[in-house]
């Protein structure tokens, strides 16, 4: 007998009510996030509103990540699945001037992975600041420094798949001496508002991530993030907690897809933004089930497949290797990628030092430097001094009384952005001079 979720995605698909069934389901999420609970007040204040990379997606009070200090917003809302017994914190892209923050948060909530799920630049767009060190390979550098908030990012090893990049990086708090190693799976194939090319590359991603442990409520919850953080990230966070469901009962049957997601919308608005990326949620769920309950897992879906390699004594490190089913691919190069997650401590880190004034870093977004960035940014703005100012406040003032399209850019949006980056671009010049003096 077919289960729940296989009935309603057979009747979706031969009726086409998928765009029916996500319309209802958005009123429904709507009518359950009423009330002073759900407010966003935090992420409407004047110094944080311009934190926000979209003005329509914002954090809930009750479920907002919160930084230590006198500056504790960033929008990051931390989503419970007790079901599945799985806790994510979901998150925008960093905007250029919020890195800082997303690092902090990181080591603060001693997160071990970093789910990445769109690519810095899409279409032309800038959909998310470049937050992480590329390296030489790129042209840029090996290691980012956050002076504001103490802490500096390496990259260490990086190794290329079919559908994923898989990057060790190691956070240092530069006061304490405390290091942590921080894995960063980049899905590299993922459209904005679309889908995977195939669930089984996605689910194949899916088990990389789980296999390293990072996902289990023995160590800080993922970071998951694309660029509004609630769309293709949404989207994997309701596939994985279906998935353990799955395998805890040892049934699909017992699943309620719309009902999970509907209570998920409860600590981060939005979750899955489009009628395909539902769509793509149930079959994955259907074909992952079925790859799990047949007892072979996740792993024998027909992809490139990881073997991850977890016993190793320190200063040694583990291999992955690659096998190939149906079309051969070239042989993925090997790289050394450190795996050292089964003895995680959670003890309190040390606190991070009061923020200073930005101090500038070198831009590497994706290794070409900051005259490629695009106007789709929301950035705070820091110089009070120049002469676009009044024609940026008018802009944002007119922004704020509309309501965002799916594509969160219109001709104003743009506009205000440019402005911005060019006081922000100038008042970090005025301090890198003053800084090197």
């Amino acid at each position: 007998m077919s289960s729940q979720t296989e009935l309603e995605f057979g009747e979706f698909d031969a009726k086409n009510k998928w765009n029916e069934v996500f319309q209802r389901l958005k009123n429904e999420a709507s009518l359950a996030s009423l009330g002073d609970n759900f407010s966003s007040k935090f992420a409407r204040e004047p110094d944080n509103r311009r934190k926000n990379r979209y003005r329509d997606v914002s954090p809930y009070d009750h479920s907002r990540v919160s930084l230590s200090g006198d500056i504790d917003y960033i929008n990051a809302s931390f989503v419970n699945v007790p079901e599945a017994n799985r806790k994510y914190i979901l998150t925008q892209g960093p905007l250029e001037h919020t890195m800082c923050d997303f690092w902090q948060m990181v080591w603060e909530q001693q997160s071990k992975a970093i789910v990445m799920l769109n690519r810095v630049v899409e279409k032309g767009t800038v959909k998310c600041s470049q937050y992480f060190p590329l390296g030489a390979n790129y042209g840029a550098d090996q290691e980012m420094y956050f002076p504001e908030c103490g802490l500096q990012v390496l990259l260490t090893s990086e190794q290329d798949f079919q559908h994923f990049t898989l990057r060790t990086l190691e956070l240092e708090h530069i006061e304490s001496g405390d290091k942590r190693e921080i894995l960063h799976f980049h899905y590299t194939t993922w459209p904005d508002f679309g889908v995977p090319s195939s669930p089984n590359a996605f689910l194949h991603f899916l088990h990389c991530v789980r296999e390293t442990g990072t996902l289990e409520d023995d160590v800080g919850p993922a970071v998951i993030h694309c660029s509004a953080g609630i769309g293709r990230s949404g989207t994997f966070c309701l596939v994985d907690s279906c998935l353990v469901m799955v395998e805890n009962s040892g049934t699909l049957k017992h699943i309620n897809v719309r009902k999970l997601l509907i209570e998920m919308r409860t600590y981060r608005m939005g979750l899955i933004q489009t009628s395909d990326q539902l769509r793509f949620s149930y079959l994955a769920i259907i074909e992952g089930a079925h790859a799990t309950l047949m007892g072979d897992g996740l792993a024998a879906l027909q992809v490139s497949s990881l073997s991850w390699n977890h016993n190793h004594t320190d200063n040694q490190t583990s291999k992955t290797s690659v096998q190939t089913s149906k079309t051969p691919h070239p042989p993925e190069p090997e790289s050394p990628v450190q795996l050292d997650l089964l003895h995680v401590t959670l003890e309190q880190p040390p606190p991070l030092p009061p923020k200073t004034s930005p101090v500038p870093r070198h831009s590497c977004l994706n290794g070409w430097g900051e005259e490629e960035e695009s106007g789709d940014e929301d950035r705070k703005l820091i110089s009070n001094d120049d002469e676009n100012d009044e024609e940026f406040d008018q802009l944002i003032d007119r922004i704020d009384g509309d309501e965002l399209d799916d594509n969160c850019d219109s001709d104003e949006e743009i506009r205000a952005a440019d402005i911005n980056i060019k006081l922000d671009r100038k008042e970090r010049n005025r301090q890198w001079t003053r800084f090197n003096k």
